[in-house]
């Protein structure tokens, strides 16, 4: 360590000299300076982690890497390599999945903002397209009047998992009944058919326990819908807001001591 002119010991710098192996020198030799360089290998290893979590506990999971988190083709390819979905919000990431191959059928749609036009084509493909609110549900019926299509659809639901500021501004409402009403308006319309429930509580979570009440809830209205509309619920949805080691929301303790494991 230096010193400074007031006796006081600067913190010396941690220069790293590679990265997964490879020379920073030689990187930006190569590709200039400043460079974004991603790990590969680290990407395998939490994404690993991450599911061996809940497949060793659950033998039917699916995981689906969010485009809005990091759309850069080579970052996507990774995660599609290892067994991921797509989860796109926008027309420009469901084209960028369909891009690099992904399916219509491997799609999740989500998001509160879906154009008409967008809509169909999603719907033509065979995407899983999860209703955020009632225009979606406007435009979808009319999508399946012009087709001449029953759409299988899932919907977006938000609630009340004990953490504020409550995520209320997506999805049907579970507390005041706003959800099962889209689910009676599907219902009665017969134009589309229900197959999922979706929630996505918030972003950087570090309380466990929300996603245990979220699921419950969700469990709840799976059971109502069954038994009140005889549709059969194939997949739930609990994607979204799991907080990663870093030190995003200015937290005080170390990220190791803070941030829950995926286990």
């Amino acid at each position: 360590a230096m010193s400074s002119k007031y006796g006081s010991p600067l913190k010396s710098q941690k220069i790293r000299a590679e990265i997964d192996g490879v020379s920073v020198h030689d990187l930006t030799q190569k590709y200039g300076s400043p460079v974004f360089v991603f790990s590969q290998k680290k990407i395998e290893e939490l994404y690993n982690k991450a599911y061996n979590a809940f497949s060793s506990r659950y033998e039917n999971i699916q995981f689906g890497w969010s485009y809005k988190t990091n759309y850069l083709d080579a970052i996507c390819k990774v995660f599609h390599k290892l067994g991921s979905k797509a989860e796109v919000v926008s027309e420009f990431e469901y084209q960028k999945a369909r891009n690099l191959g992904i399916e219509g059928k491997d799609i999740i749609f989500n998001g509160p903002y879906k154009p008409k036009e967008d809509l169909k084509i999603a719907v033509k493909e065979g995407a899983k397209i999860h209703i955020d609110n009632f225009f979606e549900l406007d435009d979808l019926e009319d999508i399946a009047r012009e087709l001449g299509v029953k759409i299988p659809v899932a919907i977006r639901i938000n609630m009340d998992t004990g953490i504020y500021p409550a995520w209320s501004r997506f999805g049907f409402n579970f507390e005041n009944n706003e959800a099962y009403e889209a689910v009676k308006r599907i219902y009665d319309k017969k134009l589309l058919y229900l197959e999922g429930l979706h929630t996505h509580i918030g972003t950087f979570m570090l309380d466990p326990n929300a996603y245990k009440i979220a699921t419950k809830k969700i469990m709840q209205l799976k059971e109502i819908v069954e038994n009140d509309f005889s549709f059969e619920i194939k997949y739930i949805d609990l994607g979204g807001g799991f907080a990663s080691k870093s030190n995003l929301k200015g937290i005080y303790q170390s990220s190791s001591v803070v941030v829950p494991t995926a286990d």
